[in-house]
């Protein structure tokens, strides 16, 4: 029975998970660490933590740098059960130091006991948005926001970089999107006073929190609700670098003594086939997030559309694109002779229409779905353009680009993993050098 009245604000975490074992109670100023770190404002949440922008106290001259501070919830806080620290320890010992080998970093630790539990406190460098933040166009076209040609494909080599060094050191992603990918910040932001954060970001958004009953939510529940940072505010060329940060590792792993019991997380639009059907994550499962993630970077729009959130439909969308799933995985696609032949071709608009099918299947391939970048963009609204870092609107891809770029995401995207190109051959692949 849910014990809260729902927030009105729209991005916000589930009220009901503050509970003994879920999320620890946030407000603005709340300090932690012996009081080395104060809460500014609030950056976001997950499944498993809320994210706030703190300061560091201990840094700086006159005041410390900004930081990113991700309380964990109390049931994932066991450090027994975060492989993303001894992930990134290894990271940091041994990855060279190059302008295209980056990931954000842990820089310290500690636990927090609260009315919820006991809650392990990550701190890292802030960044700036995601790749797929970035494209973000409420109210356009998908994809009528993206990166500039060269700068997707800067930001592309950096990412695949940095997938080649932890590979060569035996360390597998598995959780390659365009939401893990950040934009760093230019160094005067994290120098920030606080009025000058609060004058770029705003100040923050809150709620009271209301009970059914009207009783006081009690210690376990913050008493207001306080809304993320605007993405827009965040975004502007003048506050961000041309380079970025690869973060959240709690999906990685070595190989070569992987977790008894661990499961692929990846997002389904940028899961593996052997991932989906067979629960495998491996080198070539990365190769073949990559690949979503490059035509992601490059086009402004997801390479399979996530509308319908559900795995039949982005099983049908990799059919259309990809063609017949190698047995036994065609066996497994339980729905496919809604849309498919057994040779995999789509069935008939006449035949699709008959079956009442809303969502119709139609053949098409990478280098259509390139082909149609910048086809359909819509002007931003009180403008010719989004700024600097990002596309001209109605920008095309040259005919050679479009050839290069279909050769590279067809030959990760190929259904068998032994079939899939290594990262050392994505590295050298002539796309990058366009």
């Amino acid at each position: 029975m849910p014990r809260f009245i729902p927030p009105r604000l729209d991005v916000i975490e589930n009220i009901e998970e503050y509970y003994p074992g879920g999320y620890h109670p946030i407000s603005i100023g709340d300090v932690f660490d012996q009081g080395r770190f104060r809460v500014l404002h609030k950056l976001g949440f997950g499944g498993s933590s809320t994210v706030w922008l703190a300061r560091d106290q201990l840094e700086g001259k006159h005041r410390g740098r900004i930081v990113t501070l991700r309380a964990m919830r109390a049931d994932v806080s066991s450090s027994n059960e975060m492989p993303e620290l001894a992930i990134l320890q290894k990271l940091r010992a041994l990855l060279p130091p190059s302008e295209y080998v980056n990931f954000q970093t842990i820089d310290h630790h500690f636990f927090v006991q609260g009315p919820n539990g006991s809650h392990l406190f990550l701190i890292s460098p802030l960044a700036g948005p995601s790749i797929l933040a970035m494209s973000d166009s409420p109210g356009r076209v998908a994809g009528s926001r993206r990166l500039r040609a060269d700068l997707a494909r800067k930001v592309s080599k950096q990412l695949v970089a940095t997938v080649y060094h932890m590979h060569n050191m035996g360390i597998v992603h598995g959780d390659l999107t365009t939401s893990n990918i950040l934009f760093c910040l230019s160094p005067h932001v994290l120098e920030w006073s606080d009025a000058e954060v609060y004058s770029h970001l705003g100040d923050p958004e809150t709620e009271e929190v209301t009970t059914r009953d009207r009783q006081p939510p009690g210690p376990h529940a913050p008493a207001v609700l306080i809304a993320p940072i605007q993405n827009s505010k965040i975004s502007h060329a003048s506050l961000l670098q041309e380079r970025t940060v690869i973060c959240d590792f709690g999906q990685s792993y070595l190989p070569a003594s992987p977790p008894s019991s661990y499961k692929p997380g990846t997002l389904l639009n940028y899961q593996s086939p052997e991932g989906r059907f067979e629960g495998r994550a491996s080198f070539e499962a990365d190769i073949w997030s990559l690949g979503c993630a490059i035509f992601e970077i490059r086009a402004g729009l997801a390479l399979f559309e996530p509308i319908l959130g559900s795995d039949t439909d982005i099983l049908r969308q990799t059919v259309e694109m990809l063609g017949r799933l190698p047995d036994p995985w065609w066996g497994a696609f339980k729905h496919r002779s809604l849309w498919f032949e057994e040779d995999g071709q789509p069935k008939s608009e006449q035949d699709q229409e008959r079956a009442g099918l809303l969502l119709k299947s139609h053949a098409t391939s990478i280098r259509a779905k390139l082909l149609r970048i910048g086809e359909l963009d819509v002007r931003p609204f009180g403008g010719d353009d989004d700024g600097p870092m990002m596309e001209k609107h109605g920008t095309r891809l040259p005919d050679v680009e479009v050839e290069l770029l279909t050769d590279l995401l067809g030959k990760m995207l190929r259904y068998r993993p032994e079939e899939r190109i290594s990262i050392q051959d994505v590295m050298q692949h002539p796309w990058f050098m366009l």
